[in-house]
């Protein structure tokens, strides 16, 4: 699906089940084509914000389509919460569905309590929460935006990239596999409790499926 239908779908509104989801405050940033919104969900007609996002449509010949998730509201006021959901999964499959090969997305973990320890304290990208998700929807390039760099690219973020074509993906994820191989070895020595320690567990949990992921080919990534 093209990033232009995306958005018209967007700002017509996404059915899902019991809550829907529809664009609110649609503009245009900048002189560089970027478009923002705001992401409403409703539940028992009463509205509330979900997150920010933005696109950029991608300029041929120089730049890729992106897309940026921010501000994201974690627990709604019904009790429900965004993270772990099915209201998460299926939005990011759809917004995942609209880039294509070298198209990124942006997805801020500010509030993503679990894919922030796990990015502070190294874990691979593809064994956080937020990343093994990422990956699971065809990115295999991660980037840990932990610190802003300027005026303008906002908070801590974790940045997902689809491969370019074949080769660039089995690149990606003999990196990726290594760096899991080595997390796995490395984390089986350590001596955690708590949240920490039920953090590790997932952590290493994810590791192991991505691990299989790859050996068996089980899914195509572009």
């Amino acid at each position: 699906m093209m990033i232009s239908k995306v958005l018209q779908k967007v700002e017509e509104g996404l059915n899902l089940g019991n809550f829907s989801v529809h664009a609110k405050n649609v503009r245009s940033w900048g002189m560089n084509g970027v478009v923002r919104m705001e992401i409403i969900i409703k539940e028992n007609n009463k509205e509330e914000p979900l997150f920010c996002l933005a696109f950029f449509p991608g300029r041929k010949m120089h730049y890729r389509p992106w897309i940026e998730i921010f501000c994201i509201k974690n627990t709604l006021e019904s009790g429900t919460c965004y993270y772990d959901s099915p209201i998460e999964d299926t939005l990011l499959e759809f917004f995942s569905g609209a880039l294509g090969p070298g198209g990124k997305i942006y997805i801020e973990y500010l509030c993503d309590r679990e894919t922030a320890f796990g990015l502070a304290l190294g874990y691979p990208p593809a064994a956080t929460r937020q990343g093994y998700r990422l990956f699971i929807h065809g990115f295999t390039w991660f980037k840990d935006y932990y610190y802003s760099e300027g005026g303008h690219e906002g908070g801590q973020k974790l940045e997902g990239e689809k491969p370019l074509n074949k080769m660039a993906r089995e690149k990606h994820v003999n990196n990726i596999k290594l760096d899991l191989e080595t997390f796995l070895e490395v984390s089986s020595c350590w001596k955690t409790e708590g949240e920490a320690h039920e953090y590790v567990l997932r952590a290493r949990e994810r590791a192991m499926k991505v691990i299989d992921l790859i050996a068996a080919g089980e899914k195509e990534y572009t």
